[in-house]
C-alpha cells in the first residue's frame, strides 16, 4: 500500500492523498493476491474530494 502511496489512517482503513482515495476494510480475509493481481471483496472505497480537484 505504502508504495502506491497509501497510508494507514486507521485500523484496516488507508488513504492515499495523492490520488484522493479512501478504501476501508482492507485485512487479509478481504485480499486476495493471484497471477500479479490484487482481488478485493467486501472493500469499501470512497473518492474525496482531492480526487476531483486534482483535473
Amino acid at each position: 500500500m505504502e508504495y502506491n502511496t497509501f497510508t494507514n489512517i486507521r485500523n484496516n482503513d488507508y488513504e492515499s492523498k495523492q490520488h484522493g482515495i479512501i478504501l476501508e476494510d482492507l485485512h487479509d480475509e478481504n485480499v486476495l493476491f493471484r497471477a500479479g493481481v490484487f482481488y478485493f471483496f467486501d472493500t469499501v472505497f470512497y473518492l474525496s474530494k482531492r480526487f476531483f480537484d486534482k483535473n
